[in-house]
Formats: C-alpha cells, sequence, structure tokens
C-alpha cells in the first residue's frame, strides 16, 4: 500500500460512516428512532423527506436510495446523528460513497472469499445478534410507574439533598520544589482552623472566600453546592446529612488537601425530582437480572490459564483528591 492509499484509508476509518457503524452497533438507536433536534425544515427538505424511493447517490451502475440512508442515519449512534445534524449531510454522502468504491474493490479481487473477511464477518454478525437481543431485553424491561413510586417510598432517604460550602486546602507534599502551589501540613491546618472559625461564627461564605481563597492553594465555595447521599465519603457523608443546618463539619485529611465544609441547608427528596434515575435504575436491575438468568443457564467454561487475570492488579479504591476550581462537591 502506498502513502496515499495509506493516508486515505486512515482518514477513512476515523469518518463519520465508519465510526457510526461501529458506534451504532453499541448503542442502538436513539428512542423512536429520531435524530436530534437540529433546524426546522425547508418545504423542500420536507418534500424530499417523503420520498424513500429517491435516488440520491450514484457510484457507476449502483444506486442509493434516500430511505437506504435515512434508515443508516436512525442506526446511528445518538452522538453521530447529532454531529450529522450540526455539520450537514455531506460528508456522510462522500463517506458512503468511498465505502461502495472500496466494498467494490474488494468484489472485483474477490476479498470476500478470504478466511479473514470470513472471520471478521461472522463476529459481526454475532455482535448484531448481540446488541439486538440486549436491546430486546430491554425493551421487555419495561419499569411502570407504581414501581417507580414504590422504590422511592423505601429509599426515601437515599434522595436526601444537603446543600454545603465546601472549603480546600491544597498541601505542598513534602520535599516538593520550590514553586509547587500548596502549603505545608502546619500551614494547612493553620489556614483551616482560620477559615472553620470565621464559617462558624456566622460570616457570610461570599466573605469568607473573598478573605481567604487563594487560586489553586485554597477554594471556598461562596455559593453551596448539592449534593446527595452516595456521592461524598463516608465518613464525610455523615457529616453533610449529620450536622444541622449551619453547623461547619471536622477538618477531613485527604493526604493531598485539607477539607472541610459548612451545611446551608438540607432538602428531602421529591419523586418528580428523581423518577427518571429511579425508572433508569429499576431497568438496569431487570435488564442484569435477565442477563443473569441467561448466564446461569449458558453452562459457561473459561480456559483459566488462558483468560488469567493481571499479574500486578493496581490499588483498589484510591480516592482521587478534589479539584481546586469552582465544581460538585469532593467525590467519595
Amino acid at each position: 500500500m502506498n502513502q496515499i492509499q495509506w493516508g486515505r484509508g486512515r482518514w477513512f476509518t476515523k469518518g463519520l460512516l465508519i465510526a457510526g457503524l461501529l458506534v451504532g452497533v453499541v448503542h442502538g438507536q436513539t428512542p423512536g428512532g429520531q435524530a436530534p433536534a437540529g433546524p426546522a425544515p425547508s418545504a423542500a427538505a420536507a418534500a424530499q423527506s417523503s420520498s424513500p424511493n429517491k435516488i440520491v447517490l450514484k457510484v457507476g451502475d449502483e444506486s442509493v436510495t434516500q430511505g437506504e440512508i435515512d434508515g443508516f442515519i436512525q442506526g446511528l449512534s445518538p452522538q453521530a446523528q447529532k454531529t450529522l445534524a450540526t455539520q450537514g449531510r455531506r460528508p456522510l454522502g462522500d463517506e458512503y460513497v468511498l465505502m461502495i468504491i472500496l466494498s467494490q474493490d474488494a468484489l472485483r479481487h474477490h476479498l470476500e472469499s478470504t478466511p479473514t473477511f470470513h472471520q471478521m464477518l461472522a463476529l459481526r454478525h454475532r455482535q448484531l445478534l448481540a446488541t439486538t437481543a440486549y436491546q430486546e431485553i430491554v425493551r421487555q424491561s419495561a419499569v411502570t410507574p407504581e414501581e417507580t413510586s414504590k422504590y422511592f417510598a423505601a429509599h426515601q432517604s437515599e434522595f436526601e439533598e444537603a446543600r454545603i460550602h465546601e472549603v480546600v486546602i491544597r498541601k505542598k507534599p513534602e520535599g516538593a520544589k520550590e514553586g509547587t502551589p500548596g502549603l505545608t501540613a502546619e500551614e494547612a491546618k493553620t489556614r483551616a482552623e482560620e477559615i472553620r472559625k470565621a464559617l462558624s461564627s456566622g460570616d457570610d461564605p461570599k466573605k469568607v472566600a473573598e478573605q481567604f481563597q487563594v487560586a489553586n492553594v485554597v477554594r471556598v465555595d461562596a455559593q453551596p453546592s448539592v449534593v446527595r447521599r452516595g456521592s461524598l465519603r463516608a465518613d464525610m457523608e455523615k457529616a453533610a446529612f449529620g450536622l444541622k443546618d449551619g453547623q461547619v463539619s471536622e477538618v477531613f485529611d485527604l493526604t493531598q488537601s485539607l477539607v472541610f465544609f459548612k451545611v446551608a441547608s438540607h432538602k428531602a427528596g421529591e419523586l418528580k425530582d428523581v423518577s427518571s434515575q429511579i425508572e433508569n435504575t429499576l431497568r438496569q436491575q431487570k435488564v442484569n437480572s435477565a442477563i443473569d438468568e441467561l448466564k446461569k443457564n449458558a453452562k459457561v467454561w473459561l480456559d483459566d490459564g488462558y483468560f488469567s487475570g493481571p499479574s500486578q492488579p493496581g490499588p483498589q479504591g484510591a480516592a482521587k483528591p478534589p479539584v481546586l476550581p469552582a465544581g460538585p462537591a469532593t467525590p467519595k
């Protein structure tokens, strides 16, 4: 393969069409088979959309209809459909033409008879079957409003929210080079107590932020962020939902930083705000249960010598350091 062919091949495999083919198999169609909303179509475009038999593309003696292209677009992933709605259909047309040209060239050279082609075809066929089966399981795993309400009633406390003003103070690692952002352990501890004292005395968090905040070293949230149960470390969550409004938590040492917060308020979750989340949770539970049942009945065997695990597994459950720029509360 010469340099020009290689460059063109690389471009083609990175294009919208092939990316859509591969990603579309994984994600399936968007709900209802609809592309993301774009600019309102003109009258001419609307007339075109009602002509599925209209030929919109030719390569030699081979023709492709609008219906074929529309069907292909509906099978793209939501991301690819969004790109298509933004960029227009010309890039798709160009890549579809290239796909036909290359497929015609493959047929001329009888590449469809090679073992490699048959192996890839069999794998794609199995992938498509698996994706279709998964989509059918999802379709059958509908969640009723009654199930959603029952789950909410049984887990209502899990949807409680707390609004907190978080303070993060970055510590400078021991032996760090000069200019490394952060405070020494003692400096960080002293600064934390100063800020904590100001917040505990009732000072406005906005005023405290103006007084103590230092870019890339100390962050004081002037505006509270909303956290739910399950979004913080266990000890921090206990403080966030155990303290009363206006109280300030203890200082948590996260190795690279010190973190604490002032609780602004608490709010009980409402079904209307979390119904979609609950539906997704219950649907996934049903899907997982169905797949587990399939696995149970499939009599699976794996060669442990071939399908071995990692020889040196990395550390598990390592907590990520908090991000100093303004953002959501420190994750668990």
